[in-house]
C-alpha cells in the first residue's frame, strides 16, 4: 500500500461529478454538488459538515495500487482540474 495526499479545490469544483464513478469509494458529491474525499472509517455526514465552508479539502490516503489508479483516473476525469495528487514523502505534485 502507498500513501498519497489528495487535495480537492472546492472553489474550482463545478460539481459535474465525472470523478465520482472513477473512485466511488473515496470521492462523492456533497449537498452543494462539490467533490468530497471520504477517508476510510470517517462518517460521511461529519466530513460534509467539516468541509462545507472550506476552500480546499486535503486528505492523506493509504491506498492499494488499484485504488491509486482509481484516484488518478478520478483526477484525470475532472474537466476543471480541481483534484490534485501529491507524493506524501517528497511533497512532489503528481497530478496535474
Amino acid at each position: 500500500m502507498g500513501k498519497l495526499k489528495v487535495v480537492i479545490d472546492r472553489s474550482l469544483c463545478e460539481g459535474i461529478g465525472v470523478c465520482v464513478p472513477e473512485a466511488p469509494k473515496y470521492i462523492v458529491l456533497d449537498k452543494k454538488h462539490k467533490a468530497v474525499i471520504l477517508p476510510p472509517g470517517k462518517d460521511k455526514e461529519e466530513i460534509f459538515r467539516e468541509v462545507s465552508e472550506r476552500r480546499k479539502q486535503e486528505e492523506i490516503l493509504e491506498l492499494t495500487i488499484d485504488e491509486e489508479e482509481d484516484i488518478f483516473r478520478a483526477a484525470e476525469a475532472c474537466p476543471v482540474k480541481a483534484i490534485f495528487i501529491y507524493d506524501t514523502e517528497t511533497g512532489e505534485q503528481l497530478y496535474p
